[in-house]
């Protein structure tokens, strides 16, 4: 055993010492053992700038929210004072490389120096509409240029009055181009689609209005086509006319006739036949189905001359002003007949007009148009395509599709419109009967069948040719 021993003793005196432990890892007995070895003890490492902010950050957490605020409130200022040093420089570095410009020379203000700057100024470039004097129109601009003085501004407001005295005077004249930029110009002025579209609406307003009354009545317009409707009643449709004494002198009335033709000459030559023969000379207002109204062209030129689009709201309305309104409850059915089934009146829907009198309170006279369905004898009608072009359906008469566009030219055919006498049985009745269904069909019918009796009568004194008077046909 001893001999084993002091083998042990041995080979362990024979191996090298063991290195020290790291200082980072040691503790008390580390620093001691090297005490013992000779050694200085390692001194600790100083914590690094992270972990010192991510201590001083987590500390700040754990402030109350008050605190931190009074905090952030104390920083606030000294943060502000500091930006506001740094930009300080740059403000007086841009301020120092503007330069002040030296102010133009006053020239006083004669006759030649505003007639240069007039020529200086801008021109104008298509015929654009000049602004409207203002009140006392040239006198006042006179004034202005006769009281202009030396300074630059009463210069400008001279030069300003000239310029819109000489575009009052010239509103479609246009400054020629006098260089090659101006002719640059002016081709590509041309070849904008802009340029064409003002063109085309100022073509399209000539002869009208830009005042219209609530419904689209356009009297300056109406004036101006008023001597073509004259003629198409005097001497192409040749218009008779019996019972324009049932018409008020003044006052709202509800006039109900009879629809025919494929394009509605009806409403047209009813206006001019009452606004011609009438003691007072009255208009009429017409509603149009929404096909006729929304047509491109047709739609525009009837409700220039008087006619409004088929609503009840509409219809309230223009009784109310005082208006003789005339409406045509067969509505597109009556349209739709062929020329077989001519003068037979269809349904009058559902009695909307019997009602419209009973609220209003207005008298409803019975009127019948005989000769608007010789305009257009409709053999045929077909819904091919009828969609597409916002029609109820396509007409086939002996002109048309034949003829093309020249197909819708009305047939010249006699004309004879007879106005009856107000339907009693609505006078003296109370609103409240509107309501009642069972007594609104029956007056409906009522005012149907006296519609249909005055057509028989003015067939007869028409005589029984639709285009020659006095031959049989």
């Amino acid at each position: 055993m001893s001999g084993g021993r002091k083998r042990v003793s041995a080979r362990a005196s024979s191996l090298p010492p063991k290195p020290a432990r790291r200082a980072g890892k040691r503790g008390a007995t580390g620093q001691a053992d090297e005490a013992v070895a000779g050694r200085a003890p390692a001194k600790k490492k100083a914590p690094s700038k992270k972990k010192a902010t991510a201590k001083k950050a987590s500390a700040s957490k754990k402030k109350p929210a008050a605190k931190r605020q009074e905090a952030a409130q104390a920083v606030a200022p000294a943060k502000k004072k500091a930006s506001a040093r740094k930009r300080k420089p740059a403000t007086k570095a841009r301020s120092a490389t503007k330069k002040k410009k030296a102010p133009a020379p006053e020239r006083a203000a004669t006759p030649e120096v505003i007639a240069e700057e007039v020529r200086a100024a801008p021109r104008r470039r298509g015929p654009s509409v000049p602004p409207p004097l203002p009140a006392g129109d040239l006198g006042n601009l006179l004034s202005e240029v006769d009281g202009a003085g030396d300074s630059e501004d009463a210069r400008a407001r001279a030069a300003d009055a000239i310029g819109r005295i000489a575009a009052r005077l010239y509103p479609e004249s246009e400054t020629p181009a006098e260089d090659e930029g101006d002719l640059l110009a002016n081709a590509r002025q041309l070849l904008s689609t802009d340029y064409y579209l003002r063109q085309w609406g100022r073509l399209g307003m000539r002869g009208r209005s830009e005042r219209v009354d609530d419904f689209g009545l356009d009297r300056t317009y109406e004036a101006r086509v008023q001597p073509t409707l004259d003629a198409l009643y005097e001497r192409y449709f040749r218009v008779e006319i019996a019972g324009v004494e049932h018409l008020p002198a003044e006052g709202p009335a509800l006039l109900v006739a009879n629809h025919g033709g494929t394009l509605p000459w009806d409403g047209v030559m009813l206006k001019t036949a009452i606004q011609r023969n009438h003691a007072q000379g009255r208009g009429l207002r017409w509603l149009i189905e929404d096909y006729a109204f929304h047509q491109p062209f047709l739609g525009a030129f009837l409700n220039r001359i008087g006619a409004v689009r088929a609503c009840p709201e509409n219809a309230e309305r223009l009784l109310a002003q005082g208006e003789l309104l005339a409406v045509f409850p067969e509505g597109v059915k009556g349209v739709e007949k062929t020329y077989a089934e001519r003068y037979k009146l269809q349904r009058f829907g559902r009695g909307g007009h019997v009602k419209l009198a009973l609220r209003m309170g207005v008298p409803l006279i019975p009127v019948a148009i005989v000769g608007a369905e010789e305009t257009h004898p409709l053999l045929h009608r077909t819904r091919a395509f009828s969609k597409a072009l916002g029609l109820p359906f396509i007409p086939i008469t002996p002109t048309f599709p034949l003829l093309g566009p020249l197909g819708l030219l009305p047939l010249p055919s006699r004309w004879r419109i007879a106005i009856g006498p107000t339907i009693r049985e609505l006078e003296g009745l109370d609103a409240s009967v509107a309501e009642d269904t069972l007594r609104v069909n029956e007056l409906n019918e009522r005012v149907r069948s006296g519609v249909q009796h005055l057509l028989h009568q003015a067939l007869e004194a028409r005589g029984p040719n639709a285009f020659f008077k006095g031959h049989a046909g």
